[in-house]
This record gives C-alpha cells, sequence and structure tokens, in this order.
C-alpha cells in the first residue's frame, strides 16, 4: 500500500475519493465545536451521538467515510503513558484492523497520513523517551499498514 504525508483540509479530503485518509483521535472520540453526523459510519462505530469535530488539524476529517483514526491519544486532555501499553495495543490493533477492512473494501490508491505524521506532531505525545513501547508499536503498525496488501 502506498502511505503518503501531505496537508489536508476536510475538503480536499471529499474531493479524493481514490485514497483512504487516517487522523490522530482520542478516546473520547471527539474534540472542537462543530458537529458530525450521528449517520457517519464514525459515529456508528463508536455508537455515540453528538460527536464534534475540530475546524482544522487532523481531526477536522472526523465523520468522513474515508478517513480513519489511529488513536494516538487517551482522552483530549490525557495522554497514554507506558503502563497502560496493553489497553493502547488494543485499540490501536482496532483502529488497523478497521482500515485494513476499508482498505479491502474500497481499494484506494493511497493511505494518507497527516504531514506530520503520527508522532511528530505533539498532540499525543508519544516520544521515544517519554513512552519508547507506544512509540515503537505505532511505527510498527505503520509499517505492517504499508506492507499491507489489498
Amino acid at each position: 500500500m502506498i502511505l503518503r504525508r501531505t496537508s489536508y483540509s476536510r475538503k480536499s479530503v471529499v474531493n479524493d475519493t481514490k485514497s483512504l485518509y487516517v487522523f490522530i483521535d482520542n478516546c473520547d472520540r471527539t474534540s472542537g465545536t462543530i458537529e458530525i453526523s450521528d449517520e457517519s459510519n464514525y459515529s456508528k462505530r463508536f455508537n455515540k451521538k453528538g460527536l464534534k469535530r475540530t475546524a482544522s488539524y487532523s481531526a477536522s476529517i472526523r465523520g468522513l467515510e474515508n478517513a480513519f483514526p489511529i488513536t494516538i491519544k487517551k482522552h483530549i486532555n490525557e495522554n497514554w503513558t507506558e503502563e497502560e501499553f496493553e489497553e493502547f495495543k488494543k485499540v490501536i490493533d482496532d483502529d488497523i484492523k478497521v482500515i485494513k477492512k476499508a482498505c479491502k473494501e474500497l481499494k484506494p490508491v493511497s493511505i494518507v497520513f497527516p504531514y506530520s505524521g503520527l508522532l511528530n506532531s505533539d498532540t499525543g505525545k508519544i516520544t521515544f523517551e517519554r513512552t519508547p513501547r507506544l512509540y515503537e508499536y505505532i511505527i510498527k503498525k505503520e509499517i505492517e499498514l504499508r506492507d499491507f496488501e489489498v
């Protein structure tokens, strides 16, 4: 699978039906003030209503049908810790499983990550120094997606 990193906006993701987009998410499944549809696949997947998205940053695409989360943030104001590694793995594995299923169904040309990547952002504070096991696990999963054959 081709992995790309680029800046994107909600409008550009809507207009690009040939790619699958990844955004950084949190376990609360909401941020910002702009409501997303309760009928979106995202709202249905997490069985939550009244979810919101940001106007900018990667979570601006939350709720779009070709946008999928990688949950590198525990809660809006709380980061994962090394002690939560097993829970983190379960959440990330579920995210990757959903992305792979979507790849099989949608047959995208590429998977697009935020320009800064998943780990080069201040969002989740997952660094090799602070959370080495989490950091290495995300790298491993990104490689797994790159090597995934549809």
